[in-house]
């Protein structure tokens, strides 16, 4: 397939995400009846999934309107155990915890079996598949808990954490130690979505931003898989951007 050009926005700050994102969630439920969105967490979408939730609450948006899930667990955290992905998306976004018990919101399951994997698959299948998958990035340059190596043919399955990763997570469950394992959605299962909003935010990503979007599409960066998708939008912030070249000079 050949590479494709995700469409880039540069931000003059991270918070300028929320409304261009809230913007994307409307879209999608105004193309598409009971479209299936798949939500990912960490602190570049806290922000986001507040806003959402106050969307939510007063009306400005139907809960009944969309379906939810996200991109990955860890191993053995089931929906309300501190530190887990279900657990902080219905902390941020209250709403997603009557979904969950109305069956609105499909979790990842947390224990990896093989049969429990396919089982979501298919759920998510029968719910219309993904219409808007929202995505950060890793540092190196991972995209859920793809690691660098992932094949792109890669489903939903099991993984074992690169020490980058834990270590960006370990704020999150100190003072134990974070999971080294979790059953993420494979680049495939990304690839899949109709739509996809990558958001970087801070300089600390700019080196994987250059190499995502201008270096080699190869499963040593997951997220250059993205430029295999036709319907891709980036958000940085200009911290993000400064790799790229006129990047610390955009904005919007």
């Amino acid at each position: 397939m050949s590479p494709a050009h995700p469409e880039v926005r540069v931000l003059l700050a991270a918070d300028a995400a929320v409304p261009v994102l809230l913007d994307e969630v409307r879209q999608v439920m105004a193309r598409r009846e009971s479209p299936l969105i798949s939500f990912a967490t960490g602190s570049t979408f806290g922000a986001f999934l507040r806003a959402l939730g106050g969307e939510l609450q007063q009306g400005g948006l139907a809960v009944t309107a969309f379906n939810a899930t996200h991109l990955d667990e860890y191993i053995g955290f089931e929906p309300t155990r501190r530190g887990g992905m279900v657990q902080e998306l219905t902390m941020r976004c209250p709403a997603f915890r009557d979904m969950l018990a109305r069956g609105k919101f499909l979790p990842v399951p947390c224990y990896g079996a093989a049969g429990s994997i396919t089982g979501h698959e298919a759920r998510l299948a029968r719910a219309g598949g993904i219409a808007l998958q929202l995505l950060g990035l890793g540092r190196n340059g991972h995209i859920a808990f793809n690691e660098p190596g992932t094949p792109f043919e890669s489903g939903f399955h099991v993984t074992q954490l690169a020490e980058t990763t834990r270590a960006d997570a370990a704020p999150s469950f100190a003072p134990d130690e974070p999971p080294d394992r979790a059953v993420t959605a494979g680049i495939a299962s990304i690839l899949g979505a109709e739509r996809i909003v990558l958001c970087a935010f801070g300089r600390g990503k700019a080196h994987a931003v250059q190499a995502m979007l201008h270096g080699d599409v190869t499963p040593a960066l997951p997220a250059s898989a993205l430029r295999r998708h036709g319907n891709t939008l980036v958000l940085l912030d200009r911290e993000a951007a400064i790799e790229i070249e006129g990047g610390a000079a955009a904005g919007s």
